[in-house]
């Protein structure tokens, strides 16, 4: 398949040509064809996943969908144009700087994808596969900096609610990358790493974690409330497992299969005899299949679980009513940024709509409207059914008390995950049919 000479020049443009394929004239004197490949040839990418949107293309300047300026759906003539318009691979690759056809040999065009599965930040930085940190860094942004600015009282109150809530934790994240194999078709140029190519699509997603690097995150919060070991790996634990299956009933909807995997090497020579190298895809293991993940980090979650279960442990009251025991001054300390989402790092910035909330109290109200809709979208998603009950207590998911929720409930935009998730709830309403066929599918 090579039919280029690799860049080998000194001169300060070589690390970008090797970097996007493109060609160098030195080392090709001659006009070098782009490869026109038959079948299709398997790569590797990553995409950016939003939670509470599915997949974004991960390109500068992206042109904005129908969900920027609509809270419902357009009409559509036929439901394969709504399909397609989820999917940033559903277009052949075109050269945003100058009118020719993608990808061509000498420019950076095309879709990128590299030859690797599961590549670490170490190797190829721009390229890496593992979504550990990225996830860290929009956690610590978004929550664990605006906990440093509260109080004792404060930080306790909300890191115990964040500590046992995978739902809170998840959507706080919004984007991160998650990987693809990809098959590629069309034009095809070869590069050093990967693949420049006209066509490109989806086959199966993979989101790959290093465990005890994500670890952090619980035991940040753990030791606010002096929690041990054995509950930090449990949060952490439960926080995957509704991770993995958000993501997996999310993939389904793209017609594409998902699976999890973990690199829970920590070096230790306990546990050297529990791991297993030549089923090891650099490093990661199935989540759900390997037997060091089920026998001895789920060991301890289970343990952990079963001691809540024995002592009755309660969910926490509503948002409103841990605002009230909030002194003034942590709530005019909460970092803002400049995006107009309901979120933690915003509970005193405007609302989507540009305009402030009448007092602090609807802040903390609308915030928890989000929360309790994504739990019912999480609910409708993995279940293929939009018409559940949203008024489910689901403890475990999110750790608030919805019955004191209501209570107090004063409506600011509603608890309708169509509301809240527009895009999402739009997908899954055209394509549960295709969703249970999928279903069937992968059974056969």
């Amino acid at each position: 398949m090579f039919n280029v000479n690799y860049c080998r020049c000194n001169d300060i443009n070589s690390g970008k040509r090797n970097h996007h394929g493109v060609i160098c004239t030195l080392c090709n004197p001659s006009f070098i064809e782009p490869l026109l490949i038959p079948n299709e040839v398997t790569a590797y990418r990553t995409w950016s996943f939003d939670v509470e949107t599915g997949l974004t293309p991960r390109i500068a300047g992206r042109t904005q969908r129908w969900n920027d300026f609509n809270s419902s759906s357009p009409p559509i003539q036929s439901i394969n144009s709504l399909y397609d318009d989820m999917k940033p691979w559903s277009r052949q690759a075109i050269c945003h700087y100058n009118n020719h056809p993608a990808p061509d040999p000498y420019c950076s065009c095309g879709y990128y994808s590299i030859k690797e599965f599961g590549v670490t930040e170490h190797r190829y930085k721009s390229f890496s596969h593992d979504s550990t940190q990225n996830i860290i860094n929009r956690f610590n942004r978004n929550v664990s900096f605006s906990l440093q600015d509260l109080s004792t009282q404060s930080q306790k109150a909300y890191a115990e609610l964040f500590f046992y809530s995978p739902a809170m934790k998840t959507l706080e994240l919004k984007e991160f990358p998650i990987l693809s194999e990809v098959a590629l078709s069309g034009k095809i140029i070869e590069c050093e790493k990967g693949y420049r190519s006209q066509k490109i699509e989806a086959k199966k997603f993979f989101l790959l974690i290093n465990f005890f690097e994500l670890n952090t995150i619980s035991q940040q919060l753990g030791q606010l409330l002096n929690k041990d070991n054995s509950e930090v790996i449990h949060s952490t634990i439960v926080w995957l497992d509704f991770l993995n299956n958000y993501i997996k009933s999310i993939s389904k909807l793209y017609g594409c299969s998902f699976e999890m995997r973990v690199n829970v090497n920590k070096n230790n020579p306990i546990d050297i005899n529990l791991f297993n190298p030549p089923d090891w895809d650099n490093g990661y293991l199935s989540f759900e299949k390997d037997l060091y993940i089920n026998q001895r980090l789920r060991g301890i979650a289970d343990t952990v679980l079963i001691s809540n279960k024995l002592l009755k442990k309660q969910p926490h009251p509503d948002l409103d009513e841990i605002r009230k025991i909030t002194p003034l001054s942590d709530t005019h300390r909460i970092r803002r940024v400049h995006n107009q989402d309901v979120n933690f790092k915003n509970l005193l910035r405007t609302n989507s709509h540009g305009q402030f909330y009448d007092n602090l109290e609807d802040n903390f109200r609308a915030y928890q409207e989000k929360i309790f809709a994504f739990c019912s979208l999480y609910e409708c998603i993995t279940k293929s059914n939009t018409r559940l009950a949203a008024t489910n207590d689901n403890s475990d998911l999110i750790d608030l008390s919805y019955r004191l929720f209501l209570e107090n409930y004063k409506r600011i935009q509603g608890l309708e995950p169509k509301r809240w998730f527009p895009v999402l709830f739009s997908y899954l309403e055209n394509f549960i049919d295709i969703n249970k066929k999928f279903n069937e599918a992968l059974e056969t």
